[in-house]
């Protein structure tokens, strides 16, 4: 078995660059653990409720705003690489860096405007809207996913594990500033707002001289017809790869919802568990990031059978990587609540639970949408996710937090993400195998 997986040269890789990413997540995992234990401890789950409340805002709009341009510049990148068209790369890198700056502008706009709307509902004084407005200069700074699809596109998985360990450590350090003054709930709000600020400006600087040393910015014409006229099979994979990453950011709605239907107690402990789960979310958030370019020149080359067996294989790896996490959690997830935020967090176990068995699902969805997007398919992957997040997780959510608080969050969760893992399961294996089964002779003339 052992040989049967490491004789494969692309399987290695994957895993090469995986390791690379894994070892940054970890060591974020440890500082992100320090700063949300720092944090729960210093607040208590009424006010840590409140925080998560403006953080979530601020993370929602700047998923549906930011464009995912790293998926397109890798899956079509990855042809100009083949074909050694320069000119090409340009255009493309030229494209993207284009759409990032206009969804990192219109993110600020659309949060400036919207929060007096939902400051209400949520339960804001005139103050902390303010306060979340002023915040919300953040998503000017959220100019990375260029640069994480062409350092990528690259194989500099090396640099972007170490770029990774930038927003926790700054997030811990103003953290510890913010309990060295004594500092109120804006305190904390602003080490998180500086943590995210540096973890866009250090990708973009990264990506700068990734793009330097490859030549391309000394190629680029920068003029606005180039980007208004430019390839429309392009653009839409960008708009529709930035639709389907969007959907799952209900997520990070979710604090939202359960704050209006429930209480600030119940967002506090759903928000534990789903911070205590999110090793599978960035396990497979990685394995995606490390398979995708894989994926995308085994597409580009027709090469359907080694595709097929490398999601297989990879689907194996992510199988045992799963179970190990979940005996972890089911042995000793009340006594990280306890030990990690205290023992009025311990109530969130049943919630991490369902939590841990919603993410073995989601990482294998997370294995099969790389794949769609390989096959330039993102539009089966957007139907999927959102029929199950807009017909079951959402509705679910509202009624099962309604009356039973962050564990009903917790189920809604875990039947959505077993609802999109089935079908992109069975629309991933059907193309896959149609494409990898040689045309009769006849059919072809």
């Amino acid at each position: 078995m052992a040989k049967f997986f490491w004789a494969d040269r692309i399987l290695r890789k994957i895993l090469k660059n995986f390791s690379w990413l894994l070892c940054g997540q970890i060591l974020t995992a440890i500082i992100n653990f320090c700063y949300l234990s720092l944090t729960a401890h210093a607040l208590g789950v009424e006010t840590f409720g409140r925080l998560i409340l403006l953080r979530a805002y601020i993370e929602l709009l700047i998923g549906l705003t930011t464009f995912q341009s790293w998926q397109a510049l890798i899956r079509y990148g990855a042809d100009y690489v083949k074909n050694k068209d320069s000119k090409g790369l340009c255009e493309l890198f030229k494209l993207t860096t284009g759409l990032d700056l206009l969804g990192s502008l219109g993110g600020y706009l659309v949060a400036v405007a919207a929060a007096p709307w939902v400051g209400p509902i949520v339960g804001w004084e005139p103050q902390t809207i303010h306060a979340v407005q002023q915040a919300s200069i953040l998503m000017l700074c959220t100019l990375g996913s260029t640069p994480i699809g062409l350092l990528r596109l690259d194989d500099r998985f090396d640099l972007l594990a170490a770029q990774q360990l930038v927003p926790p450590l700054t997030r811990l350090v103003g953290t510890l500033i913010a309990l060295w003054l004594d500092a109120p709930l804006m305190g904390y709000l602003l080490a998180w707002l500086c943590g995210e600020a540096l973890n866009g400006l250090s990708l973009l600087a990264l990506g700068l001289w990734q793009a330097h040393r490859k030549q391309i910015l000394l190629r680029l014409d920068w003029s606005l017809p180039d980007f208004l006229f430019g390839d429309r099979r392009i653009l839409k994979f960008c708009f529709v790869s930035n639709l389907n990453s969007s959907l799952p950011l209900a997520i990070t709605l979710s604090p939202l919802i359960v704050g209006a239907v429930a209480t600030p107690s119940a967002v506090a402990l759903f928000r534990a568990g789903y911070e205590f789960s999110t090793p599978f979310r960035e396990l497979a958030l990685i394995f995606t990031q490390s398979v995708y370019p894989e994926l995308a020149h085994l597409s580009t080359q027709g090469r359907w059978r080694k595709f097929q067996k490398l999601l297989w294989k990879l689907g194996r790896v992510l199988q045992g990587i799963g179970f190990i996490l979940l005996i972890a959690i089911l042995l000793g997830g009340k006594g990280l609540l306890y030990y990690a935020m205290g023992e009025e967090f311990t109530a969130a176990y049943g919630t991490l639970v369902l939590l841990i068995i919603g993410g073995i699902l989601m990482m294998g969805n997370y294995l099969l949408e790389p794949a769609l997007f390989a096959m330039e398919m993102p539009h089966i992957s957007l139907r999927n996710n959102a029929t199950a997040i807009l017909l079951f997780y959402l509705p679910l959510l509202v009624v099962l937090a309604y009356y039973y608080g962050a564990l009903g969050a917790g189920m809604a969760t875990l039947i959505a993400n077993g609802v999109g893992f089935s079908l992109n399961l069975f629309c991933t294996w059907r193309e896959v195998q149609r494409r990898s089964t040689p045309t009769p002779e006849y059919l072809t003339r």
